[in-house]
């Protein structure tokens, strides 16, 4: 059986990224289709999150195909999330590119997909959130909540903006420590409010501290360098 909310949601992640990326002038410079380039690190980091999901709550589900393919039931997103980079990176190496200025390259675009995904959260099981007098009612739910999902696709969608206007500004190594930063420091904030089982944190919370702190200091050192990209050396005379 397919399940429409989550096809709905890829199709959105997906599909604006790659509008935008015709009109966004610092990847189009690349000459290369962001589908193309998107495709195959897309799915070694669905693979790789999913692997890692089923090693730390069943490993002895690894290498079944069915327990595979319930996506719906945990995808980690940091480590797909690092497995895509490293396709990407090992891409552009491939292609005599720098795998830094390819990564920035598809930062902010990378920002806009996760905010569609945010967003499509009431194609899936419903925006869940805080009790709340304004807001959405998830299915087979008798209280209205506040729908984090939107919140949190918001702040994204901004930080994609803000991302996106860095690129010209500052070395790439900014560019992708402020994006992760940013995606981290969302879904941080945003587990605090949705709902799960138990008082403790998530581990999808803690990951997402952890990746804040790391890419926070590595955004610190990164600027503490230099505020500009680099710029040639000029012989005299």
């Amino acid at each position: 059986m397919i399940d429409f909310g989550l096809v709905v949601s890829l199709i959105a992640a997906i599909g604006a990224p790659a509008l935008l990326a015709i009109r966004w002038a610092s990847y189009d410079d690349w000459g290369s289709n962001f589908l193309d380039d998107v495709t195959v690190p897309l799915l070694v980091g669905l693979v790789t999150g999913r692997l890692v999901t089923l090693a730390l709550d069943d490993p002895n589900s690894i290498g079944s195909l069915s327990d595979m393919l319930v996506i719906r039931s945990g995808v980690e997103f940091w480590p797909g999330v690092a497995a895509a980079a490293g396709v990407v990176a090992w891409q552009a190496n491939r292609a005599h590119r720098s795998p830094l200025e390819r990564l920035a390259a598809l930062a902010p675009l990378a920002l806009v997909g996760y905010a569609a995904y945010e967003a499509t959260c009431v194609f899936r099981d419903g925006c869940l959130g805080p009790v709340s007098p304004v807001g959405l009612r998830p299915p087979g739910l008798q209280t209205t909540m506040l729908p984090v999902g939107w919140l949190m696709a918001a702040a994204t969608l901004a930080g994609a903006v803000i991302v996106h206007r860095l690129q010209d500004r500052v070395r790439p190594t900014v560019v992708v420590a402020t994006a992760a930063a940013i995606v981290a420091a969302v879904r941080s904030l945003g587990s605090v409010w949705l709902p799960h089982v138990g008082d403790g944190m998530t581990r999808q919370h803690q990951t997402s501290i952890a990746v804040l702190l790391v890419a926070t200091a590595a955004l610190v050192a990164a600027a503490s360098r230099s505020v500009g990209p680099t710029e040639p050396a000029v012989p005299d005379g």
